[in-house]
């Protein structure tokens, strides 16, 4: 039986996007008759305290050790970096003496944490996967975090080193892929040895809420009954715009449309400043939910009339947000506020499931909201839309499968 080695921080039972998927895509390697196993970090999330799982586990077939790396706030850069390097040492302490796995699946992020990839590669011959959920250091560049360029063309090497030695390197995104290619390789031939797999959702669990959208316990549950709601659901992060929503909401309670109200559920570094936004406004359209287990996501995504992604000029082909697929798989539409092209727009555009407005444009946001409000019956329409995109190419199964193909691929070459 092949054995393969996921090295993630985030993994079962935490919350975040990319632990959820290699949770599935662990299990559905499972059940292709492989032997998997997990080297994660400490869990640090709101529904699990870190003192309350073990450090070795076997969760449906997959064997998890979970090391003891900080679990500072990751809201702050020095917590953030102190939590990355402890996670990083144990991790590179724990491979050393590693016996030899057949393939290693390793992620973007914590940065550079591929090099204990490469480490296996060299000393034991593993074949690797690169998954690149998100770029580094470019994202760090672009949000100010990283100045020096003696130390960004240091790592901007180390970047090239990692994508060229590594035996595959899955991206997430079109983009993200021409972005490598042709600013990072500085290649536009082809190369098969970087491939496109879209993040995925589980059309098991997320279902489409069928009959009265008042029939959702949650509307009843958090007062949201005779609403039309926006929905923001997922982080509140760095990445993401949010001046453009709150001047939407803004002006929409200036013209005493009371029932349209704009939900968050989630958390996030930007939370606080569209919180403080909230205040200064007086605004009371505005209302805030914590996450949701993941059991909760087909009534928690499914109080949406519509529901929002947003995306920071300047970051396309560098991360594609994941929520985009449990909006589609809710069969909610969805309306994107972006700065340019990205993965994003064109799955909109494709899938004739929503709306694209272009940051800062808030009458565009209001107009398209309010088209929204007025016209139920195309609200449905591009919902359902959105869920056929989704079944189509998003679904887990398909994603999942894929994997599975490079994998098999990667092990005979």
């Amino acid at each position: 039986m092949k054995e393969i080695l996921i090295i993630s921080e985030p993994f079962y039972p935490q919350i975040a996007a990319i632990g959820q998927l290699l949770t599935d895509l662990s299990e559905d390697l499972i059940d292709a008759g492989y032997k998997v196993k997990v080297i994660t970090g400490n869990p640090n999330n709101i529904f699990v305290k870190n003192n309350t799982i073990p450090r070795k586990e076997k969760y449906k077939g997959i064997e998890i050790i979970r090391l003891r790396n900080t679990t500072f706030s990751k809201y702050r850069m020095a917590g953030r970096v102190l939590n990355y390097l402890t996670f990083h040492f144990l991790v590179f302490s724990r491979v050393l003496f590693y016996e030899k796995p057949h393939l290693v699946f390793v992620l973007s992020t914590p940065p550079f944490i591929s090099f204990s990839g490469l480490m296996l590669k060299t000393l034991k011959k593993s074949k690797v996967i690169y998954n690149v959920q998100d770029l580094f250091p470019d994202l760090a560049i672009e949000l100010g975090k990283l100045k020096n360029k003696l130390f960004i063309g240091f790592l901007k090497k180390l970047s090239v080193l990692i994508v060229r030695k590594v035996d595959k390197v899955v991206v997430v995104g079109e983009y993200m892929e021409k972005k490598i290619r042709e600013e990072l390789l500085k290649e536009t031939i082809e190369n098969n040895h970087i491939i496109t797999i879209h993040n995925w959702a589980d059309g098991d669990k997320i279902k489409v809420l069928r009959g009265d959208i008042e029939d959702n316990f949650l509307r009843k549950k958090w007062g949201l009954e005779g609403k039309f709601v926006v929905l923001y659901s997922g982080n509140i992060g760095y990445l993401h715009e949010f001046d453009t929503i709150i001047s939407a909401a803004d002006f929409l309670a200036k013209e005493g449309l009371k029932e349209i109200v704009f939900v968050f559920i989630g958390e996030g570094i930007k939370k606080n400043y569209i919180e403080e936004k909230v205040r200064e406004k007086g605004l009371n359209n505005i209302l805030f939910f914590p996450y949701q287990p993941r059991e909760m996501l087909t009534y928690s995504l499914g109080l949406a009339n519509v529901s929002l992604v947003t995306l920071e000029k300047g970051f396309e082909g560098m991360v594609v947000p994941s929520k985009i697929y449990g909006i589609l798989a809710s069969g909610r539409p969805v309306i994107v506020v972006v700065g340019g092209e990205s993965e994003i727009v064109g799955i909109i555009r494709k899938g004739k499931c929503g709306k694209i407005v272009k940051i800062r444009d808030c009458q565009a946001l209001v107009n398209n909201i309010m088209d929204y409000y007025k016209n139920s019956k195309k609200c449905r329409e591009d919902g359902l839309n959105g869920r056929r995109c989704f079944e189509k190419n998003f679904d887990r199964k398909i994603a999942t499968k894929k994997y599975i193909e490079v994998i098999k691929e990667t092990l005979k070459s």
